[in-house]
């Protein structure tokens, strides 16, 4: 089996880190093969760096990675990945609202030759367990249809925030992506296709979680404006390659 890097992005996450890394490491101690755990702290206000450290101090396979400033979900997100040694490296939502046995499931993926996978809420096999607020459900199919309008993907869910990519294809992604914000998802996948990497969408089951980080309208316009533009930029690359 491949050695894995399962990358977690976390800001002010004290209240629910400790039950998400404690299931983490019980994922770990289940399963055979290699993996290691980066967690990213962006600058905050509370004690998640102390948190995620002090498991450092008790499992080898945990690190933290304590990002001096707030620059957003995509910076953390890049942060970790280009830290990241495994030969897949996966990124997830710090709630784990996508269970991590789906981390198997997408490895038999790479094994029949994909490089980037990643999980949809909109394929028609997943699983929603509890949904958002309807609010945010038309807020993200909103997003999601306009970017398609607009050229800017060909996914039907590009902000599942339960990814993985081989790591010659996450190098390649992740060096070039420039959105710092929520936007990240789009800019990375739009780099991914037009380098040329397989790319597989697939379906999870997923539960949505209180305390969410987004805010429908403010971070929601910001985000396809970034997004719109990363897109744009990854297009720019492919065809300065070609």
């Amino acid at each position: 089996m491949p050695a894995v890097s399962l990358v977690i992005p976390c800001r002010n996450e004290q209240s629910r880190l400790p039950s998400t890394l404690n299931a983490v490491k019980g994922f770990l101690d289940r399963i055979d093969f290699t993996t290691e755990v980066v967690v990213v702290v962006e600058k905050g206000t509370d004690q998640t760096v102390e948190i995620a450290t002090a498991y450092t101090l008790e499992d080898s396979r945990f690190r933290v990675i304590a990002n001096p400033v707030a620059r957003g979900k995509g910076f953390a997100v890049k942060t970790g990945m280009l830290a990241a040694t495994g030969d897949i490296i996966f990124f997830m939502d710090a709630d784990l609202s996508v269970p991590l046995r789906f981390v198997p499931d997408f490895l038999g993926d790479f094994e029949r030759g994909a490089d980037v996978v990643f999980g949809s809420r909109q394929h028609p096999e997943s699983v929603i367990v509890r949904s958002q607020p309807l609010r945010r459900v038309l807020a993200g199919r909103a997003f999601n249809l306009c970017l398609r309008l607009c050229g800017a993907t060909k996914f039907h869910d590009t902000q599942c925030g339960f990814k993985a990519f081989r790591k010659i294809a996450s190098r390649a992604v992740f060096e070039h992506l420039t959105v710092d914000g929520f936007g990240f998802d789009v800019e990375a996948l739009a780099l991914a296709d037009c380098l040329g990497f397989q790319i597989v969408e697939r379906p999870v089951e997923w539960c949505d979680s209180p305390g969410s980080k987004v805010q429908a309208l403010r971070d929601g316009s910001h985000a396809f404006l970034d997004a719109l533009a990363g897109a744009r930029r990854a297009k720019r690359i492919s065809a300065q390659r070609a």
